[in-house]
């Protein structure tokens, strides 16, 4: 090979990974029509060269469930902090003892914990 032909062609890396039939199965009729059923240049195509366009229409209740569970956590969120407005002020007030006040306060950092561990975050 020449100089400009040892340029012109670079290293490449093998990038390969396995996926469950049914999460393919989307990707089946694309990789058909646009490739011939060459997979790794669809995938090449699509995420690399980013001439594929590609929306997945097979599970559209995911997206669903997560706009429905993203509402009631924002909804839970603003009585959460309704509540701690209130359990504050009350205690500023006197109209609570320090007895409830950090009992309420421990129970709102319970349920602060519970949604942070299902929202997968740590402290």
């Amino acid at each position: 090979m020449s100089g400009n032909q040892e340029k012109l062609r670079e290293k490449s890396v093998v990038i390969s990974f396995r996926l469950p039939v049914s999460v393919y199965e989307p990707f089946r009729e694309p990789v058909n029509q646009t490739c011939g059923g060459n997979r790794s240049k669809f995938f090449r195509a699509l995420f690399v060269d980013k001439k594929v366009k590609f929306v997945a229409n097979g599970n559209q209740s995911a997206g669903e469930d997560y706009k429905k569970y993203l509402h009631l956590v924002n909804k839970a969120s603003n009585n959460l902090n309704q509540l701690a407005k209130l359990l504050n002020g009350a205690e500023k007030s006197g109209k609570i003892t320090s007895a409830q006040y950090l009992a309420g306060l421990n129970n709102l950092n319970s349920i602060r914990l519970l949604l942070n561990s299902k929202l997968g975050k740590e402290d």
